[in-house]
Parts: C-alpha cells; sequence; structure tokens
C-alpha cells in the first residue's frame, strides 16, 4: 500500500497503481468500524464523473458492507451534494469518489464522519493495521438528493432582474446540476462542456489555472453574457469571469461574498494564507474579524466551526458559506449567490469588481518536486532562508511579508508541488519579493529547476 496517498485533506492517487481494490475496502472497512462506534449505521456515498469511479465504488461498497455499515448511493454528483446529504439527511457520514482538480488518471475519497471532515493522514495507521477484506458483497440503496438541494436554493435565492450566465463545468461532476439550478433560479443560462466525460475533452477542469478558462471566456463575449462561471471537476471550486471577459481573482469573489454577508451578520471570515492582504483590511473595515488559516478545505471547514465564521475561502477558489447555509465548499451555491449579488445590484460584474482594492500579484505558482521531499524541502528552506528586516508567519510553510510585499511558499497536499504566490502594492515591489524568493530557492537548492507553471 502507498502511504503517500493519504494526504492531510483526503486520499488521493493513482487510480491504477495506488487504490486498488484491497486498500479501498480496507478504507471503508475502518471509516465502517467508526461510523458504527459513533452509534450509526448508514453512509452516502457518491462519485464524479472520472472514469475509474464506478470500480472504486464498487471496492468501496464492499468494504462498508463487509463493516455492516448500509450505503445510501447518490450516484453520479458534485463533492457538495455528498455534504449537504450529511447535514439534511439521514446519515451525518459521507464519502465521494472524487480525484478533484489531479490528473485525470488520479482519483481518491473525501471523507465526512459525524459531521466533520477526515484527514486522510489520522487513518493511515488504522488502515495500515487493518487485515485483507475477503467479504465481496455489494449492497447499496439508491437516493436522488437533488430534489430537495434545488428546493432548498430557490427558497434562498430570488433574482430581481434577468441577466445572463454561460457555465462551464469542463465535463465534470456539476454541469448538469449547475445549468438545472440556474435555469432553475430564472437566469438565461447557457452551458458549455456540460456533460459527464472523464476523459475531459475540451479542457481539464480547474478554474484556477487561465488556460482552463480561455473557452468561457470567448463564450461570454460571444453571447454578450454578464457573467460566467467555471468548476472544478467535482464542483468544490469556482472561478468567474466579468462581462468583459476578464478573469476575476478568488480574493475579489471572497470580497464581493465578505461585504455582502457582513452586512447580514458580523463576524469571523475565514481565509488561506494564499490570499491576499488586503482581504485582511476589508473584513476589518466591514466590522469582521479577519482569521488566516492553513490551506485546505479540512483546515478552513474545521476554522468555521470552531470561530462559528461567516464565511470561508481559499485563493484556489474553495469557499465556504456558512450564513444561512451549511459551511461547506460549494461551487454551485456560491456561484448562485454571486450571480445574485450581479443581477440584484444593477451593476455590472466589472463595475462591482472594481469596487475592491487592487494589488500587483501572481496566481499560484507550482514547481514540481516529489511527494517524497516537498515537505523537507519547506522545512530546509524555512531554516535556510535571509529575509531581513522581514515579517514571518509558518502557519503553512512559510509566508514572508517585506513592506507592502509578500511572498509565500508551502507543499501542496495534493499533488508533487510546492506552491508559491506573491503579491505587493506596486509592480516593482512585486518582482523584488519574488528575486529575493527565487535568490534563496537557488542558493539552497542548486539544482531546482525554477521553471513555475
Amino acid at each position: 500500500m502507498n502511504k503517500n496517498i493519504f494526504r492531510a485533506y483526503d486520499i488521493r492517487g493513482n487510480s491504477l497503481t495506488d487504490l486498488d481494490d484491497q486498500t479501498i475496502k480496507r478504507i471503508a472497512f475502518v471509516l465502517g468500524k467508526r461510523i458504527l462506534n459513533n452509534g450509526h449505521n448508514s453512509v452516502y456515498v457518491g462519485h464524479d464523473s472520472r472514469l475509474s469511479a464506478n470500480s472504486l465504488q464498487k471496492s468501496l461498497v464492499a468494504g462498508f458492507n463487509a463493516s455492516g455499515v448500509k450505503v445510501i448511493s447518490l450516484g453520479l454528483v458534485p463533492t457538495p451534494l455528498v455534504y449537504y446529504a450529511t447535514k439534511v439527511g439521514q446519515s451525518p457520514n459521507g464519502v465521494m469518489i472524487t480525484g478533484s482538480h489531479n490528473p485525470k488518471d488520479d482519483n481518491g475519497l473525501k471523507i465526512v464522519l459525524n459531521d466533520s471532515a477526515v484527514s486522510g493522514l489520522e487513518l493511515l495507521e488504522e488502515v495500515n493495521n487493518q487485515a485483507s477484506i475477503t467479504e465481496t458483497n455489494e449492497d447499496f440503496v439508491d437516493f436522488d438528493i437533488i430534489p430537495q438541494y434545488l428546493s432548498e436554493l430557490k427558497e434562498k435565492i430570488q433574482i430581481k432582474n434577468k441577466i445572463k450566465v454561460v457555465l462551464d463545468a469542463g465535463n465534470g461532476a456539476a454541469g448538469e446540476l449547475a445549468d438545472l439550478v440556474f435555469r432553475s433560479l430564472g437566469f438565461e443560462t447557457i452551458s458549455i462542456n456540460k456533460e459527464p466525460d472523464g476523459n475531459f475533452p475540451n479542457h481539464h477542469p480547474d478554474p484556477s489555472k487561465e488556460k482552463n478558462l480561455e473557452q468561457l471566456k470567448l463564450k461570454v463575449k460571444d453571447h454578450g453574457a454578464d457573467i460566467g462561471f467555471a468548476f472544478d471537476g467535482d464542483g468544490d471550486r469556482v472561478g468567474m469571469i466579468t462581462n468583459t471577459g476578464a478573469s476575476v481573482l478568488a480574493d475579489h469573489l471572497i470580497m464581493m461574498l465578505t461585504e455582502y454577508y457582513l452586512n447580514k451578520r458580523c463576524g469571523p471570515v475565514i481565509f488561506d494564507v494564499k490570499c491576499s492582504s488586503q482581504l485582511a483590511v476589508l473584513i476589518n473595515n466591514l466590522g469582521g474579524q479577519p482569521i488566516m488559516e492553513k490551506t485546505g478545505h479540512f483546515n478552513i471547514k474545521k476554522a468555521i466551526k470552531d470561530h462559528n465564521a461567516v464565511l470561508g475561502g481559499e485563493m484556489s477558489g474553495h469557499i465556504f458559506i456558512n450564513h444561512d447555509w451549511y459551511g461547506f465548499d460549494d461551487a454551485v451555491f456560491t456561484a448562485a449567490i454571486l450571480a445574485q449579488i450581479i443581477a440584484n445590484e444593477g451593476s455590472s460584474a466589472t463595475e462591482i469588481i472594481e469596487k475592491f482594492p487592487k494589488t500587483f500579484s501572481t496566481p499560484e505558482l507550482n514547481l514540481t518536486v516529489s511527494d517524497e521531499t516537498k515537505f523537507q524541502m519547506v522545512e530546509k528552506f524555512k531554516n535556510e532562508m535571509s529575509f531581513p528586516e522581514s515579517d514571518l508567519n509558518t502557519i503553512d510553510g512559510v509566508r514572508v511579508t517585506i513592506g507592502s510585499a509578500w511572498g509565500l511558499m508551502r507543499a501542496s497536499n495534493t499533488s508533487p508541488k510546492l506552491v508559491f504566490r506573491f503579491e505587493a502594492e506596486s509592480d516593482e515591489e512585486l518582482l523584488q519579493i519574488k528575486n529575493l524568493f527565487e535568490e534563496n530557492l537557488s542558493r539552497i537548492f542548486p539544482d531546482l529547476s525554477l521553471n513555475f507553471n
């Protein structure tokens, strides 16, 4: 068993080499024992559009059955529908089979037990000690959660002005649901790449990468649309395109929602270490409490629960609305709220975004390294780096602030990469902080190629 599949947020690996039948059965059996120990006897299971989903579901169901836990299958759904089921359904337990934004041959498991997210790391020892599962029973019942979800969204979201929206699910799991939701809410809706297809024939479903937004930008401009939304493969991350075809930083999406929700209830707003320094300024100015947290849905959801936060957000496009909603990352619901704000304000998306502070920043930048060395590399960098007259934040990797500029280096918890981001109030300061990081990297890791992507 490849122990690297047990990650800080979830379980993720290559579907052919890492997520074999016996490994998945053992994981399900261990989860089943925990469910029974919590006084429950059932679990919701959903899956995205990846080609390996059905085989993994068979193994997962067999493992749960062997443990004595009943499986309720939600079928092909976005991850948020599994979370939603655990909030409103008969069981507070759910497992989503998804590789999220990883390459198409990867897959994994996102897990909720007893209404709390479960880290893959906390399961490692238990699964490693679990004997092989010989039972092969694969009983489950089907359940359609979509009507209840749609009904609740229609109660919470009303638009005053009908606007035109383009949706791009990248052939992931969110396409058909998003199209149904937006049409039901009264938006003029145009959907592209709606059909689930695990080959992802048009582009990879990762809205945090600019190249994956090109098709959506063209459609927004071609149709004269008011707004465009892109979803990742399992529908828990969202990207937005304005009426002029410009992509919107997740920082500004979180600012839009912060302004909207802090006018309803003052309280904490959680954001990850990759977010703009201007976000904390805005939260303070609006009477909220800014709280920076480690990157990852597991960490953000825990912080939201611990602080009873109004909402949370990550620079990658995970947004967690916790006022009059359930505090999990739901790209379809978030997109619908953003579209409602634009429709009801009577201003264009461009005009609304232009209200928020602008900085000079990079997108998320990555360097490919190995899973085995990435965390040690971050520790080595922290121990040997030199940034005179700087402030350091080490809650997740290292975030170095010098004047108005800051730079971040951390290890990805979902892929074999080092993650970077840089921001400043001038182009000159941005270049300076980026150069300082590159000088340190070249000195500490002389064999590392600095080909950011």
